[in-house]
């Protein structure tokens, strides 16, 4: 699970948003007082800026930062704005009480959590008046302990060193990183850790060393546990499994920090914690529980510790045994056995929780990662912080996606419904989709029912659990209304029709109203610039995807595309994150000059940040040059793509050693697939060689080997266009050119990984989706048929019924979405190879008739 969509998953909305901020409902009264004259006011979505008349403040140096809670906060920056302003010292803080409870919840990031308002001192002397200064203000205010920074004596004030002024440069694996300048000016990282590490060229101001100094005599010398192993982070603290060292036995260590991981009760982590020492010690003695050792504060945390259970969380198990989850076609036995183990563990889950309402304990928390399996097979239950006592009317604050009870249910309910979903996701992992209609549940009881030899018994036993969520409240009509997706998958007779309604119920969601995107979609439509416009994620792509699929485009939304477009100020240049796709989509729309123009400030973008991806770097960039270059006859074009393939093949020797991503969309993949299509474009071999070369990198550093096994999480292994399906469609089309045993070998074994029946995702990037095209396009081009019928069936598992029209989950299941790599569009297109009599397949791996993946439109 992605926890950074929670963030976007606003109360009561069908697709991820960003957070309501944008109003100033729930704003500090600072963020709207008159200020002195001169000073500006700039606002964002999370903070508030406010800079005096006539100061530069340098680029990075020591700041300061004041932590508060949701109680005080109105008071620190009423005490910070009475400092700051006279004294004109530059200064930000979060904006309203909704933002500081989002940046402290237990899903917020652990590097910036905990920092409300920021000062900007102008030097070292500054600094340290600041410290002295505000510091006495505001003694014995409390806050979250910063985890980042060096704390200035017991108040809330926090100090480390790091860019005044945002800068950031793609890293290689393409991902920008705010970076700071070393002695020589080179951009170099800002770390933002949970740790104080100031970069090793800087020294530490004097009036610092007695607060290092306290922090590093701060020990834990009487605390009996010795941390061996780090096993999961959040916002509200850590786990880790330790020895005690009174009696050497293995122990798990949890770790809470006060003020912080709020949840949406307010709760902090060490009340979570108190919860969770409760539970086990009113559950003392059950064979399902582990035993607790000690609860105690450890400097300025508090630790629980409790037997270390060996086992594995019953979702890797799941994901191990569950024969839906490998790519080959399951035996009746594989199914029936995997059958008679999952009984096995709920019948084991079902007594554990009837055991714990015997004692008037809920557990609250009840999801396959809280269940552990021993190596005897035997069940343990873990993670009880968000337990209750049986008489608790408190509904959840706290629970994972797919397992969280409707609203109503409390007590002991909780828990069934729970169990409900968990008899469901032992054998169908998607249980994120109930909440969504009633009817899902029944779809997945059927075909959980015709797949696996369940008990007879099994639908009563998921209803009962369940209880009213799955039953509409409303009377059933007189006549059975059609199915939203045909249980047996669409065929080329009905798809016309189901792909009308896919296309109205995208138009419908359209919002060209607002200035940041045209189509909901993934959360990526709010991260940088362009995720409104961008292919991957925006409208570029969901507008190609539909005109591709011979559907009508309404003029005001290419409109929208290109208006919105022209208002980028730093736009990236690149094909599925930039201006290069939107370019390619505006020549598809028949918008030629606006393609042109915006081809035109592709070039005169710097590209010295940009990396060698298909997604977002110079492979995709040069892909769209070669389009244009053929279709317009443009020797720049080409000359220019020739030069970016030198900068890739360039750039592949010198980042050997960095971490690297494989894969058709962020790997070498896409950097071959440049290359191939420059040798068809030049006839000189060498980028052949080349477009070889990277594949082969890719493949190893995906994990493939010929004749060796591949462990099992291999990334060749994954399934998904931007895993080992994308790798298979360049290999395909590499070796069309140059004939490889070894390689021929590595498309067979690709081939075969794209084929499990179930995928936790539909869409075209990371999802089943991508796989279908893919799988049709491989054996389309090999002169064979491929029995699409049940995974075009199985796209009805993450179908919803949205405002009349079928509508997809996106990415993580929580919200739905419109877009071309994660939502509707990107199925429609799917859909629409397989059954649309079409030639479609993703931009430069079309396979048409005169070689060229571009020749026709």
């Amino acid at each position: 699970m992605d926890f950074r969509y929670f963030n976007f998953c606003q109360p009561g909305g069908p697709f991820y948003d960003v957070p309501d901020t944008a109003s100033s409902e729930g704003d500090f009264a600072a963020a709207s007082a008159s200020l002195p004259a001169g000073w500006r006011r700039s606002t964002n979505d999370d903070w508030v800026v406010l800079t005096p008349p006539g100061l530069q403040l340098p680029l990075q140096g020591w700041k300061i930062h004041v932590s508060a809670t949701p109680e005080n906060a109105e008071k620190i920056i009423e005490v910070v704005s009475e400092y700051c302003l006279p004294r004109k010292v530059t200064f930000k803080f979060i904006r309203g009480s909704g933002v500081l409870m989002r940046r402290n919840s237990k899903y917020g990031d652990r590097g910036s959590s905990g920092k409300f308002v920021t000062v900007y001192p102008l030097d070292e002397a500054h600094l340290a008046e600041i410290l002295t200064e505000l510091g006495e203000l505001l003694d014995g205010e409390t806050g979250p302990y910063i985890l980042s920074d060096l704390r200035w004596r017991s108040g809330p004030l926090y100090v480390r060193y790091g860019g005044f002024v945002a800068h950031l440069v793609r890293c290689e694996s393409g991902e920008p990183v705010h970076c700071i300048q070393d002695p020589d000016g080179k951009w170099v990282p800002d770390v933002r850790g949970p740790g104080f590490r100031p970069p090793a060229w800087v020294a530490l101001p004097a009036c610092l060393e007695e607060p290092l100094a306290a922090r590093n005599a701060a020990t834990l010398d009487d605390f009996p546990f010795s941390p061996t192993k780090a096993l999961h982070f959040s916002n509200g603290g850590g786990v880790y499994e330790a020895t005690d060292i009174r009696s050497g036995d293995a122990v798990l260590l949890k770790e809470a920090r006060p003020l912080a991981g709020l949840d949406a009760e307010g709760a902090d982590a060490l009340a979570r914690l108190r919860r969770e020492h409760w539970a086990l010690q009113r559950l003392e003695g059950l064979d399902c529980m582990p035993a607790l050792v000690d609860f105690r504060k450890g400097r300025e945390h508090y630790f629980l510790a409790r037997e270390f259970v060996e086992g594995q969380p019953l979702a890797r198990e799941m994901q191990q045994r569950n024969p839906l989850l490998v790519p080959r076609t399951p035996s009746a036995d594989d199914l029936a056995d995997y059958a008679q183990w999952a009984q096995s563990v709920l019948d084991q889950v079902e007594r554990g929780i009837q055991e714990m309402h015997e004692r008037a304990v809920v557990f609250g928390d009840l999801h396959p990662n809280n269940v552990l399996i021993r190596p005897d097979g035997t069940i343990a239950f873990i993670d009880l912080e968000a337990s209750r006592e049986s008489g608790s009317a408190a509904q959840q604050a706290l629970a994972a996606p797919g397992f969280q009870a409707p609203a109503g249910y409390s007590g002991p309910d909780i828990d069934r419904y729970a169990l409900g979903c968990l008899r469901l996701g032992v054998f169908l992992p998607l249980t994120q989709a109930l909440p969504w209609s009633p009817a899902k549940a029944g779809q997945f009881i059927e075909l959980i029912a015709s797949t696996f030899p369940v008990p007879a018994d099994y639908a009563e036993q998921v209803r009962r659990d369940l209880g009213p969520a799955i039953r509409p409240d409303r009377t059933e009509p007189a006549v059975t209304p059609q199915p939203l997706w045909p249980a047996d998958g669409p065929g080329q007779e009905d798809w016309p029709t189901l792909r009308e309604g896919i296309a109205e119920g995208i138009l419908a969601a359209a919002t060209p109203e607002r200035d940041d995107r045209l189509f909901p979609g993934d959360i990526e439509q709010f991260h940088g610039q362009g995720g409104g416009v961008n292919f991957a994620y925006g409208a570029s792509g969901v507008l190609w995807a539909l005109v591709e699929a011979g559907l009508a485009v309404p003029d005001d939304h290419i409109d929208w595309l290109t208006n919105s477009t022209s208002r980028l100020t730093e736009p990236p240049p690149g094909f599925y994150d930039g201006l290069s796709g939107v370019a390619y989509t505006l020549d598809r729309l028949g918008r030629t000059q606006e393609a042109r123009e915006l081809l035109g400030r592709v070039a005169d973008l710097p590209d010295e940040d940009a990396d060698h991806s298909l997604f977002s770097g110079r492979a995709g960039i040069g892909l769209t040059l070669l389009h244009f270059a053929r279709r317009d006859g443009e020797s720049a074009f080409l000359e220019h793509a020739v030069r970016l393939a030198d900068r890739i093949t360039g750039q592949a020797e010198r980042a050997s050693g960095l971490r690297q991503r494989p894969g058709l969309m962020h790997g070498r993949s896409g950097s071959a697939l440049f290359l191939l299509r420059l040798y068809e474009q030049t006839q000189d071999r060498k980028h052949l060689v080349q477009g070889v070369d990277a594949l082969r990198h890719d493949l190893a550093l995906s994990g493939w080997a010929s004749g060796q096994p591949a462990a099992q999480d291999a990334p060749w292994r994954t399934p998904v266009l931007t895993g080992g399906a994308g790798m298979a469609l360049v290999l395909h089309e590499l070796l069309a050119h140059a004939p490889d045993p070894e390689l021929a070998k590595a498309l067979d074994d690709l081939r075969e990984t794209i084929a499990p029946r179930f995928f936790a995702h539909a869409g075209l990037f990371t999802g089943r989706a991508g796989a279908v095209l893919a799988r049709h396009q491989l054996h389309r081009s090999a002169g064979q048929d491929d029995p699409l019928r049940q995974h075009l069936a199985a796209f009805g598992w993450h179908a919803i019924p949205h405002a009349g029209n079928v509508a997809f989950l996106g990415d993580q299941c929580l919200r739905l979405s419109t877009d071309l790599a994660t939502g509707a569009a990107g199925v429609l297109f799917a859909v629409d190879a397989v059954l649309g009599g079409k030639n479609l397949g993703l931009p430069f791996l079309t396979p048409r008739p005169g070689g060229w993946p571009w020749a026709e439109q």
